[in-house]
């Protein structure tokens, strides 16, 4: 039986309703598990459970007909019409990220429907939250019979622990992760240039004149983007000998902040926990530090807010330098100085190695390293107000 409850949408998601429904529809038809001549909810049901509006539906269904899933007949319901033969199992390739409340993830997916358009695969998309979400997702994946998958995966299946390996390599398919490492798990990798990025932002913080410099980041600091900017920000201090300073922490432990949602949360409440904590390192610090480089920019906007409401200004006391170049960067009170990634070339990249796995491919695992750019805004200058 078609239950309405086989399916789940985020209404917190960048990723529009109806294609969330339309994507989650493919899925149950493709694999299978909506069996051709079977019925489906009816708009009511799913509106209900789901709480969309009709035309949320109808939009999602129209498109299901266009691509000859399902038969609406007026006065009856719809019916899935699409037959499922055993090759059309090859052709399906999941998406995966532990959500869609960043426009990242957004443009890479953009990049991976855009390398697979042409290859005759599918792509179906699937947004986690949790460990949880990704096991019971594997698990699917599984009784689906995908033929690959791609993967952003969560900060705790990113950690130096091997174990977390033999979960994935039970899915039995190709994977091919984007951004971060599963330790232990060989497949194809396509990251971003994160010590490269990292190192120019330092660089242009220590030409500017900074000599005390801190690293402002979440608790998640096993995640190799992570390591790599840290590296980055140390290796650059020591060529120009000047002192390193022990990581800012910010937020709590086993949590990774690294979303637009976590950062609206955050800067919403003045006496929010992760601004309290910046606010604290700062007027604790036994010498004040000119700059801030902050892991990504959602940790940067929340530096910003709190050197406002300290008013010390930006970037004359302190500067603020971040990484992600997301929307909102640009656009600041003070715009953001921060390192530019190409999330939809990721995708597409990743993409591409995946397929060429389906199609044939044996090789070693092959990792690939997009280039990031330094993006200098008004958010860091010459620091004429050093304190010593």
């Amino acid at each position: 039986m078609n239950l309405v409850t086989d399916i789940i949408v985020s209404h917190n998601s960048f990723i529009s309703l109806h294609v969330q429904l339309h994507n989650q529809l493919r899925q149950l038809i493709l694999s299978g598990r909506w069996a051709n001549g079977s019925r489906i909810p009816s708009e009511s049901q799913f509106a209900e459970h789901l709480n969309v509006s009709r035309t949320t539906i109808r939009l999602a269904l129209q498109q299901a007909e266009l691509e000859g899933l399902v038969e609406r007949i007026p006065g009856k319901g719809s019916f899935v019409t699409h037959r499922t033969r055993p090759e059309n199992h090859s052709r399906l390739i999941a998406f995966v990220t532990w959500g869609f409340d960043s426009d990242t993830h957004l443009l890479l997916l953009n990049g991976a429907e855009d390398e697979v358009k042409t290859s005759g695969h599918r792509i179906i998309f699937n947004t986690v939250q949790n460990r949880h979400d990704e096991v019971e997702i594997l698990k699917r994946f599984k009784e689906d019979n995908i033929a690959g998958l791609m993967m952003w995966p969560n900060a705790n299946a990113s950690r130096m622990q091997q174990e977390n390996s033999v979960l994935y390599q039970a899915v039995s398919v190709p994977i091919v992760l984007m951004d971060r490492q599963i330790y232990g798990l060989e497949c194809d990798f396509v990251t971003s240039d994160n010590y490269g990025g990292a190192q120019a932002l330092m660089r242009h913080l220590v030409e500017l004149g900074h000599q005390h410099v801190v690293f402002m980041t979440h608790h998640e600091m096993e995640l190799l983007p992570v390591m790599e900017r840290h590296r980055a920000y140390v290796d650059v201090l020591h060529e120009a000998n000047l002192p390193i300073e022990a990581p800012w922490l910010i937020g709590q432990s086993g949590k990774e902040i690294g979303s637009a949602s976590d950062m609206l949360r955050s800067s919403f409440h003045v006496n929010s926990p992760e601004l309290h904590q910046i606010r604290s390192y700062m007027l604790g610090a036994s010498v004040r530090p000119t700059a801030i480089f902050a892991v990504n920019d959602y940790l940067a906007v929340l530096a910003l807010q709190v050197m406002r409401s300290l008013n010390l200004a930006v970037p004359e006391v302190v500067s603020v330098g971040g990484f992600d170049d997301i929307d909102l960067a640009a656009y600041l009170q003070v715009p953001l100085t921060t390192v530019a990634q190409d999330p939809f070339t990721i995708g597409k990249r990743a993409a591409r190695l995946l397929i060429e796995r389906l199609e044939g491919f044996t090789g070693p695992t092959r990792c690939e390293i997009v280039p990031t750019k330094l993006r200098i805004r008004s958010s860091t200058s010459i620091p004429l107000g050093i304190q010593t």
